[in-house]
């Protein structure tokens, strides 16, 4: 059948071969940018770790605002410690990361603000901050 045609009509074979031929190549560029971007997607989870730190820190700080806050005048220490034992179980068991909450100054005062560590850990990075907890600040939700 192509040997029939003249030589003025081959032209728009070639022609439709093309058209087809760049829709072809078009469609797996398109396939391949797709299949790309998902994995790029996918893989990308340390901006949210850092938000996961970021959230940490702040149930921390306000854990500890309430707990010195509605502190009865028992051991303060032990209470801190028992509240930093459950928090790193629980945020462990929530996270990809381990949270780990400890005094900066080795001592608590009675009255005034605590100066506590907060490091957070995954496989990714390591995340240190220091932050003073003052029972006073008033972020302690009211009770019912």
């Amino acid at each position: 059948m192509v040997t029939d045609l003249e030589g003025t009509d081959r032209g728009q074979i070639i022609l439709i071969g093309a058209i087809t031929l760049a829709f072809i190549i078009l469609g797996v560029v398109v396939v391949f940018n797709g299949v790309l971007y998902t994995e790029t997607i996918s893989s990308g989870t340390s901006s949210q770790a850092a938000t996961t730190e970021e959230v940490s820190g702040y149930e921390v700080e306000q854990h500890l605002e309430c707990l010195l806050a509605t502190h009865d005048g028992s051991d303060k220490k032990s209470d801190f410690e028992a509240y930093t034992d459950a928090y790193r179980n629980v945020s462990s068991q929530s996270s990809a990361g381990v949270t780990n909450v400890s005094l900066a100054d080795d001592s608590i005062d009675p009255d005034g603000p605590i100066n506590v560590t907060i490091t957070y850990d995954t496989h990714e990075f390591s995340y240190n901050q220091t932050r003073e907890i003052d029972p006073g600040n008033g972020n302690c939700p009211e009770e019912p």
